[in-house]
């Protein structure tokens, strides 16, 4: 007769596992905060973006108002008979002075070009924030769901670990297991092995892809990384924010605001000014000159009146007037390009929210599926097949059976909820200012709001 009471408290046990997976041990609440804030500071577009904008601050302030004048030095009339600068009345030592002005605005929309470029930085670097926030918490999201999932694993286990030794020391006493349950057990813990490596692998490779953002001085610190309760408790809030209900009219309002949008106003705007440039081109540009011409005393000591001069030039654009016009129409035509772009990008987002709330949803009915249905009947079967084994009346190939459907199921449901995190988290790079627990000030990656929960 299949018997044993440690069979059956064994396989209590194994339910009572399968029902709730284990949680990692809790030795900090701040490593997804600390792995964003430290991929900010460290990150070299960042630092570039930065470099830009002062260099862009520095070229403004070096444009001048108005170009330098010229001064000029020279004697005129100088007789070749005798080269005595006091022979001829018409002799003159002559020193002028002349001051070129800039066509039109020219300097100041110059001024304003560069003061735009600059400030299209802050915002480069702001949508860089939100990019690096959304890249490390899908990295930090298939992290934590393969730790989650090797914790439970081991877990597991042990239990089977309980259960392979119960059997083989009842087949040893020859008291009802065969060498076919033994080699079952065997083949159990062999499958739970190979899925511990397999979580363990995606678990080294995604730490191994946060490298990417991290400075080198940091990566050993990877190595510490464990899940705790907050960051079980973030997961669920990134899980259920993709059902945010946000309205056609303020999604679009949203995108609007967004960082990579604003960017693209700042490269309109710049295209604009220097259509402006090139319109001022089709001004004229003056100059204004002096001179005063100093003459000796003649031959008979006779003093000589000495010459001042003034002028006034123009530089009229009459014959290159033809060239700026299709310049001008090039500017007009770049300016609405970038705004043609502009409708592409937004009109990109939306598809991406589209697509990704679609996905969500899809995600959803499936989670739903296996937390309400499927994991409950495959319990319940795994239960039944338990009871029939120990009772006698069952096999025990359909215990192992049963377990590694419900060990399955749970791992699967386990990966669905990273999904649709990972769903969630991208949604919120693009409603970036709804992004859950998000405060002016707080450390990018700090989610801790409540979403609406299953």
């Amino acid at each position: 007769m299949k018997q044993s009471a440690l069979l059956a408290a064994t396989g209590g046990l194994l339910m009572s596992l399968l029902a709730c997976p284990a949680m990692a041990e809790q030795p900090s609440s701040t490593s997804l905060n600390w792995l964003i804030d430290n991929a900010i500071r460290h990150d070299l577009t960042l630092q570039q973006s930065t470099q830009s904008e002062q260099s862009l601050t520095l070229q403004r302030d070096a444009v001048s108002s108005m170009p330098d004048p010229r001064f000029s030095l020279g004697v005129l009339n100088v007789p070749t008979d005798g080269f005595a600068l006091n022979q001829e009345g018409m002799t003159q030592l002559r020193v002028g002075v002349s001051q070129m002005f800039p066509r039109g605005d020219s300097v100041a929309l110059q001024r304003q070009q560069m003061a735009t470029l600059a400030s299209a930085e802050p915002l480069r670097r702001q949508n860089r924030e939100l990019e690096l926030q959304r890249d490390i918490q899908l990295t930090w999201t298939d992290w934590l769901v393969a730790a989650q999932s090797a914790e439970f694993i081991r877990a597991q286990q042990q239990v089977v670990a309980q259960l392979s030794d119960a059997i083989q020391n009842s087949y040893a006493a020859s008291s009802g297991p065969s060498q076919y349950d033994v080699l079952s057990s065997d083949v159990l813990a062999l499958a739970l092995e190979d899925r511990l490596d397999a979580s363990l692998t995606s678990q080294q490779t995604a730490v191994a892809r946060l490298t990417l953002w991290l400075p080198a001085t940091v990566h050993p610190q990877l190595t510490h990384l464990t899940p705790t309760d907050t960051d079980s408790q973030w997961l669920s809030a990134m899980q259920w924010y993709g059902q945010t209900d946000v309205p056609d009219s303020q999604r679009l309002l949203l995108l609007q605001q967004h960082p990579a949008v604003l960017l693209k106003n700042t490269q309109i705007d710049t295209q604009r000014l220097k259509q402006q440039q090139v319109a001022e081109n089709l001004k004229p540009q003056w100059e204004v000159n002096a001179g005063y011409s100093y003459r000796q005393d003649d031959t008979a000591n006779r003093s000589r009146a000495d010459f001042i001069s003034v002028g006034l030039s123009v530089d009229v654009p009459l014959f290159t007037k033809a060239h700026h016009q299709p310049a001008i129409a090039a500017m007009v035509q770049q300016t609405e390009s970038i705004e043609t772009e502009k409708r592409w990008l937004i009109q990109q987002q939306l598809s991406d929210i589209e697509q990704l709330t679609a996905q969500w949803d899809g995600l959803n009915r499936r989670y739903v599926r296996y937390r309400d249905s499927l994991i409950p009947l495959q319990q319940q079967q795994y239960d039944a097949a338990l009871n029939a084994y120990t009772s006698a009346n069952g096999d025990f190939l359909a215990v192992l059976q049963s377990h590694i459907a419900l060990l399955d199921a749970q791992l699967k449901q386990l990966s669905i909820q990273g999904e649709m995190a990972k769903m969630g988290i991208k949604i919120a790079y693009y409603y970036s200012s709804r992004v859950p627990g998000m405060v002016p000030g707080m450390v990018p990656g700090t989610i801790s709001g409540t979403a609406t929960q299953e």
